[in-house]
């Protein structure tokens, strides 16, 4: 199994920093290698699909929901693969500790997630 995890804390309550990364629009502006992301219901619940294209791509990555705790975490599941990610917030004295992590069972992971998406999301959250 291959994993990535990364984490930053994000000054901010623990409720914005679910709500902003689970909003499917907001998650181009700090992952910059998707395009778009369109869930298939709202709002997004256990067992969702939603869907993804990067800016480099030409099909759609398909995902379910297949755990959600708001505002604490969630996970997907890539339909066609063996890949997972999961969103954790959690609270902390001055904000909330975000952590991203990613993996794949079986196979391997291309294009890791990178720390600078998550300063990114960090940016955007704290100067809402």
């Amino acid at each position: 199994m291959r994993e990535n995890k990364l984490t930053i804390f994000i000054n901010r309550p623990v409720k914005e920093v679910f709500e902003y990364s689970l909003e499917s629009n907001n998650v181009p502006k700090w992952i910059t290698s998707i395009k778009e992301e369109i869930p298939e219901e709202r709002p997004v619940k256990l067992g969702t699909q939603l869907r993804n294209i990067g800016i480099n791509s030409k099909e759609w990555n398909k995902y379910k929901m297949i755990e959600f705790n708001p505002p604490k975490t969630f996970t997907l599941k890539r339909l066609n693969g063996d890949y997972f990610v999961k969103y954790t917030c959690s609270e902390k004295d001055e904000g909330t500790e975000f952590e991203y992590f990613e993996w794949a069972e079986n196979g391997d992971l291309d294009g890791l997630m990178e720390m600078s998406a998550l300063e990114l999301l960090k940016e955007q959250i704290e100067n809402m």
